[in-house]
């Protein structure tokens, strides 16, 4: 990223999505917080009880995916459909409702109301994707785009670099109350930071249900019709199957195959990733412009599972997050490429449906591996599950490249004319 287009000067131009990007950061701040709070508070239950850890935080991952799997198709359609200013604010506001609630439910003998509380927050959360990343072209352009989205993805690292810090330090110095406590509280402030968003609308004069499905549909139908924008979607859900496993296995892993503290040690490897992630995120838009941004997805694609089968050699925490990180900066650099084209690609009144089958894949995905972890539940040890998925992710990724023709096609790809050499 140039002076001239550094992230500063960058967001004291764009005012809209400065305000855009002001409310994401602390929703994902305190996203981030919760998160390290909720596969803890089940993980320690799951011990203290005599079950099965693994089982316990893969069931937590398995309910927050179901979730999604539900709601992330209509979500996208709603926000094609519906103003997404007020969309976003009400939101917000029940997912402050719900994570003011989940301290309550944990002191109750029973564990199944921090499922649907979590299953609550997960299933809104999916309006939030299609809506940030449909508006993004709208405030900016799509030749600045781009730059939108390497601030976007490094922001979203610094917020996990800045969330695990802070989930450490409020577990240190208070309890997981507090952790859920905060991300109520970021949702208020995201709410009000949102209520002042200008945006354009793209809804049809259709209404009514039948309608509405059929506006789900058209958005299938465009991907199908898109080899380049199918082969986007389907990489989405495919890495998800494998990436997925790192959340449930990373307590127990930590534990058995490093022999660690795992609530002082899970924080610190989201904290790498997050670092990882802010140069990914900041230096993909300089990867796209140097490799073309179709085949630096395809790239990405193919490097992530070395990564994720290297989790089998570290016997120290240390080389562990040195992998985080490097997982980190793939990912982030991997997501400004798959958003860019996506943005530059789908009519502006098709995206919200188009990002919109994101998060139900992500789920989907998540989901097969959540299970996969819950049937296997300590029958393999942990760092042999990131070896044997590291070698099936790569599997897959040459199998798919051969299989389906958008993968050449994204390959061949041209930038923009408009976006510099």
């Amino acid at each position: 990223m140039t002076a001239a287009s550094s992230p500063w000067r960058f967001l004291a131009e764009e005012r809209g999505f400065r305000r855009l990007w002001i409310a994401t950061a602390i929703s994902e701040l305190g996203s981030v917080v919760a998160r390290v709070a909720f596969l803890l508070l089940v993980h320690e239950r799951a011990v203290r009880t005599g079950g099965a850890p693994e089982s316990a935080t893969a069931l937590m991952l398995i309910a927050e995916m179901l979730a999604m799997v539900v709601c992330g198709p209509f979500a996208g359609a709603m926000v094609d459909r519906f103003d997404r200013r007020r969309l976003l604010v009400v939101a917000n506001l029940i997912q402050m409702t719900l994570a003011a609630t989940v301290p309550f439910a944990a002191r109750a003998d029973a564990t199944w109301p921090i499922y649907v509380l979590a299953m609550g927050i997960s299933g809104i959360s999916t309006v939030f994707p299609p809506s940030r990343q449909s508006a993004i072209p709208d405030l900016v352009g799509l030749q600045r785009a781009p730059t939108a989205n390497a601030i976007s993805s490094s922001t979203t690292s610094f917020v996990i670099v800045v969330g695990a810090a802070v989930a450490a330090i409020v577990l240190e110095a208070l309890d997981k109350d507090a952790c859920f406590w905060i991300n109520a509280a970021s949702f208020l402030v995201a709410a009000i930071a949102l209520s002042g968003l200008v945006l354009p609308s793209y809804a049809g004069e259709k209404h009514g249900v039948r309608a509405f499905f059929a506006e789900i549909a058209a958005g299938l139908a465009h991907v199908r019709r898109a080899p380049p924008i199918a082969y986007v979607v389907l990489c989405y859900f495919v890495s998800f199957v494998f990436i997925g496993l790192w959340f449930p296995i990373m307590p127990e892993y930590l534990r058995r195959h490093l022999g660690v503290d795992a609530e002082v040690w899970l924080p610190r490897s989201y904290l790498m990733f997050g670092l990882g992630g802010i140069v990914g995120g900041m230096i993909g838009p300089w990867i796209g412009r140097r490799v073309r941004v179709g085949r630096a997805v395809v790239l990405t694609f193919f490097l992530e599972p070395f990564v994720m089968a290297a989790y089998r050699l570290p016997t120290s925490p240390w080389v562990m997050m040195a992998l985080s990180f490097a997982w980190g900066v793939l990912a982030f650099a991997y997501f400004v490429q798959e958003h860019t084209v996506l943005q530059q690609d789908v009519p502006p009144e098709l995206r919200g449906r188009v990002f919109g089958m994101l998060p139900p894949l992500q789920a989907l995905g998540t989901l097969t591996a959540s299970a996969l972890v819950y049937w296997e539940a300590g029958r393999i040890p942990p760092g042999d599950v990131m070896l044997i998925a590291g070698i099936g992710y790569f599997t897959a990724s040459a199998l798919f490249l051969a299989l389906f023709p958008g993968g050449v096609a994204l390959w061949r790809r041209p930038n923009l004319a408009s976006e510099p050499p």
